[in-house]
Formats: C-alpha cells, sequence, structure tokens
C-alpha cells in the first residue's frame, strides 16, 4: 500500500465512518458455505432435468440421467437438513429466521439464503440499498435512440438471490396483505406489464424483509400498509 492509499483510506473514513469489520461467526460460515453448495447442487440438477426434457434418444442415457436427478435430489434433501440444523443450533440465526419466516410469503428456503447472502443488517442503511444489491432496481435509458424504452431492472446484483425471490412473491401477492395491496394499485395504474408487477412485488417482499431485520421485530401486515 502506497501513501497515497493510505491517505485516501484515511480520508474515507473520515468523511463516511464505517463501522468496524467484524468477522463472521463459525455458525455463519458453514451457512454460507452450505449455501453455496445448495446453489451448485440446485443447478446441476436442473441441469440434468433439461437433458431429459430435450428428449435424450437412448434407453440407457435415459436412466442414467434419470438416476443422477435423484442423486442430487438425495443430496439436496441432505444439505437442506444440514441449513436448517445450522440454524436451529445458533441463537442468532435463529432469531433471524424467525424474523423473516414472520413475512408472510418467506419460507425456510428463501429465509436461509436471505441470510447467507444479504449484507449484515449494519451494513446497509436504507431499503434502496438492499434492493440494488439484488439487482432489482430499475434501469433508466437516458441517451441516444433508446431512451424512449420500458424501464427494467438494472440486474447487476445478487443473481441468486434475485431468482430465489421470484416464487415466493408469487405467493406473497396472494397472501401477503402489503404486498398484495401494492399490487394492486400497479393493476389499477394499468401502465405495468404483468412480468414489471412480479418484480415490484419481489420488491417489496425484499423490502419488507429488509425491514424486519434492520428493526428486529416480526413483521406486521399493519405497520406494513401504506397509510
Amino acid at each position: 500500500m502506497t501513501s497515497v492509499d493510505a491517505a485516501l483510506i484515511r480520508e474515507y473514513t473520515e468523511l463516511f465512518k464505517p463501522e468496524p469489520w467484524t468477522p463472521p461467526s463459525p455458525a455463519m460460515r458453514r451457512l454460507c458455505e452450505l449455501q453455496t453448495m445448495r446453489a451448485g447442487i440446485v443447478r446441476s440438477r436442473a441441469e440434468w432435468k433439461n437433458r431429459i426434457g430435450s428428449g435424450l434418444g437412448d434407453t440407457t442415457a435415459t436412466k442414467l440421467a434419470a438416476a443422477t436427478i435423484d442423486h442430487f435430489t438425495t443430496q439436496l434433501e441432505a444439505i437442506d437438513r444440514a441449513i436448517s440444523e445450522t440454524i436451529d443450533q445458533d441463537a442468532e440465526l435463529h432469531a433471524r429466521r424467525d424474523l423473516l419466516v414472520s413475512v408472510i410469503g418467506v419460507g425456510d428456503t428463501l429465509a436461509a439464503l436471505l441470510m447467507a447472502k444479504m449484507p449484515e443488517p449494519g451494513v446497509l442503511r436504507r431499503s434502496g440499498e438492499i434492493v440494488a444489491y439484488a439487482g432489482l432496481n430499475p434501469s433508466h435509458h437516458r441517451s441516444g435512440t433508446s431512451i424512449d424504452r420500458p424501464t427494467r431492472i438494472s440486474k447487476i446484483g445478487n443473481a441468486e438471490l434475485r431468482s430465489a425471490l421470484y416464487m415466493p412473491a408469487l405467493s406473497a401477492m396472494r397472501f401477503n396483505p402489503a404486498v398484495a395491496a401494492l399490487v394492486a394499485r400497479l393493476k389499477s395504474a394499468g401502465r405495468l406489464k404483468p412480468r414489471q408487477i412480479v418484480v415490484a412485488a419481489m420488491r417489496k417482499l425484499l423490502v419488507l424483509c429488509f425491514g424486519v431485520l434492520k428493526t428486529g421485530k416480526r413483521f406486521d401486515p399493519a405497520i406494513a400498509m401504506p397509510a
């Protein structure tokens, strides 16, 4: 590190006063490792399912592909048990999971992934930062011939987190009053396409999760609903 680097770092810390970094607990490290393994197993199983779906012609190849899928399914079940045990045996992780699953639409699988993939609550100050972290923030076109193109999400963020929110958001659109109210308003406005409304529901669900972790209070629909 040069003296210039040191001066810049000192200036940054004096200006922004970041919180001191603390290493993750052994339980959190284990959870993150298990989640990384889980993501790889899910991708591999999906790949083999796609191969069978594309029409394998040879009977032996089809049987071997099916056996491979069964193997990955067994491994996935073992990983999920290990993740659940890791959370159950750590008081802090257990408390965070309880907060997250209090949000209607969030189950154990999404809660575990959120804990592993989201930055610590003290790192992000505003809900917009977690939305950007997941790549769900709008990306506007401001130049050239594309300026009038529809607004899309940036996708510059954690793709695994973004993907994991999709199905829970569909559930939340039906059963979570705060998300359902947002969806109803957007539909009545008539400006967004169905897919854009789903993305808005994903954003809302993520913000609600950020909120319960930030405040340390369980989800309360009465507070989450707009005034």
